[in-house]
């Protein structure tokens, strides 16, 4: 058989109503949707996040300079974890450093385990002279735009999966009327009982 005319008995089908065609086509559809729509969405989200953080990065970091500065207290020891001593731990520590026309000026900064008084670190200024925290990285930017842009696909992915469930209990309630409808006629035929 052809598909033409595969295609054509399928339409002429009486069992085939038209919420069963309308619940066909939504399923199309809406599976176009997940399969496209929730990476386009995940994708747009995720790419618009990134312009928006590395943009107000530029911006600290604009507003930020960074000085040599030397610490005036030791910064306590390294805590011992499952992979030996050391680690990205910080601790605040006064440090002082010297600025053009103002001589000394001092701060606490976040600096690293293990340092010693007199040893030097680097620390971020505002523009008002304080400490600051550094500009936030090109890889914390990335993560968070990567996270958003999972948020985003995966929010527009169960969208959509309710959408189509939401359709198909109206397509299956509809379906049911007719048929109940029909019923009522062709019932009391086939059983020889009258309503």
């Amino acid at each position: 058989m052809s598909p033409t005319r595969r295609g054509q008995r399928r339409r002429a089908n009486p069992l085939c109503r038209r919420s069963d065609v309308v619940r066909a086509w939504t399923t199309l559809v809406l599976g176009a949707c997940l399969v496209f729509g929730a990476p386009a969405a995940g994708l747009g989200a995720g790419w618009s996040a990134y312009v928006h953080n590395k943009a107000a990065a530029a911006e600290q970091a604009a507003s930020k300079h960074r000085v040599r500065a030397e610490l005036t207290q030791d910064s306590p020891k390294a805590l011992p974890s499952a992979e030996g001593f050391g680690g990205d731990e910080k601790y605040r520590v006064p440090v002082r450093w010297t600025t053009a026309g103002t001589g000394f000026r001092s701060g606490v900064a976040l600096v690293p385990a293990g340092l010693e008084r007199g040893d030097h670190t680097y620390v971020w200024l505002d523009s008002q002279g304080r400490v600051t925290a550094p500009p936030k990285p090109d890889a914390d930017i990335w993560l968070a735009a990567f996270a958003i842009g999972a948020g985003a696909a995966v929010v527009s992915a169960v969208a959509v999966v309710i959408v189509r469930l939401a359709i198909r209990r109206a397509a299956d309630r509809h379906r049911m009327a007719e048929w109940e409808q029909e019923w009522a006629l062709v019932g009391p035929k086939w059983s020889g009982h009258r309503a």
